[in-house]
């Protein structure tokens, strides 16, 4: 009598491994053939509409790399290091100073400005870090507002004495002969920044002193117990997310060509809080995703709004005659639905949507 023995499965590692790098190679593909797609307006020679485009063009994403600079340092700060900050719109502007002085004034390369930005930013953030060294909470959160505003003054006296009311000029960014004179050209260059301080911030929050960082954030005395010195970690957090987020307001303000003082405003330092709030504290892949939302909805919003014009009623009064309230409706409402329903934002929901898919698929 002979039996038959039903061939084994195949090992499921691998296919997840397999799963894992084709998912990464369509990412990078994804991300490569992007700006080809918004400057020549088509994907592989199809012509595509604004609205097949959702209204978007490479200039916002170029923004919104540089505004995902800023959600992933101050998500470091605020999310990993629990120090509540609503300063980063002044160290944009401490970094925009930077470049202005540096960069138009002085003639320096666009690198060197980049470098005299995030020291220049690092030394605001020892600055500013140090009132936590003795005030927690509120008062701390009070601390970095009399920072943004002392910033704010200063911005606009040197606004006024070294240039003019209509705002400071910046000249063509360029590394060496190479010049960030097109969008294309600025993608390539912020991609790989943005992609250069999220591996970086990672492997920080991997190492020994990132971890303890972690702990300090969850427990300040049980991070103490273990020797833990979180004077100085503290310190080190704020001096790093600086320095990012002033190396940002520098690549900012290259990137518009003229800023003011009133680019840097209050809502603009709430608007980062926004981001990692909707992307997920502590999460540094959540800040990318909730600054990508943050910038390119309200175009996406604004291309429902052009598409409702020849409507009436309700409808043209909410979309087309109301569309800027609608824009802070949608996410105001988006913020506090996630505060009440998923407080760590889209990267908790990510995790646990891949935490029941592993469960059904170990069931079955």
């Amino acid at each position: 009598m002979t039996t038959h023995s039903t061939p084994a499965a195949p090992p499921a590692a691998p296919r997840k491994r397999l799963g894992y790098w084709i998912r990464w190679a369509l990412a990078i593909a994804f991300v490569l053939y992007l700006p080809v797609v918004m400057t020549d307006r088509a994907i592989f020679g199809i012509r595509l509409s604004n609205v097949q485009l959702l209204n978007l063009s490479l200039t916002q994403i170029n923004l919104m790399l540089i505004a995902m600079l800023g959600a992933l340092s101050l998500n470091f700060l605020t999310g990993c290091a629990g120090l509540i900050s609503i300063g980063h719109a002044a160290l944009y502007a401490v970094g925009a100073m930077t470049a202005a002085t540096a960069g138009t004034l002085w003639g320096w390369p666009f690198p060197l400005v980049l470098l005299a930005a995030g020291m220049t930013g690092a030394l605001a953030g020892f600055l500013a870090g140090l009132p936590s060294l003795r005030v927690r909470g509120l008062y701390f959160v009070l601390s970095t507002m009399a920072l943004h505003y002392i910033v704010m003054y200063a911005f606009l006296e040197y606004q006024f004495k070294f240039f003019d009311v209509v705002g400071i000029p910046y000249q063509n960014a360029a590394l060496g002969s190479f010049e960030l004179t097109t969008p294309m050209r600025w993608y390539g260059f912020l991609l790989v920044l943005t992609v250069l301080v999220f591996w970086g911030l990672r492997n920080v929050l991997r190492s020994r002193e990132g971890q303890a960082l972690m702990a300090m954030r969850d427990h300040e005395l049980a991070a103490t117990s273990v020797g833990a010195d979180v004077r100085i970690l503290r310190l080190k957090a704020f001096m790093l997310s600086s320095a990012i987020a002033s190396v940002a307001g520098a690549l900012y303000a290259y990137y518009l060509t003229n800023v003011t003082s009133e680019t840097f405003g209050i809502s603009f330092a709430i608007q980062f809080i926004a981001m990692i709030i909707v992307g997920g504290m502590g999460s540094l892949g959540g800040s990318l995703v909730g600054a990508a939302l943050w910038l390119l909805l309200p175009s996406i919003i604004n291309l429902i709004a052009s598409q409702a014009s020849e409507t009436t009623g309700l409808v043209h009064l909410v979309l087309v005659e109301h569309k800027a309230q609608l824009v802070q409706l949608i996410f105001g409402s988006l913020v506090v639905v996630l505060l009440i329903f998923a407080p760590h934002g889209l990267a908790g929901l990510g995790k646990q949507w891949r935490k029941r898919r592993s469960a059904s698929q170990g069931e079955a």
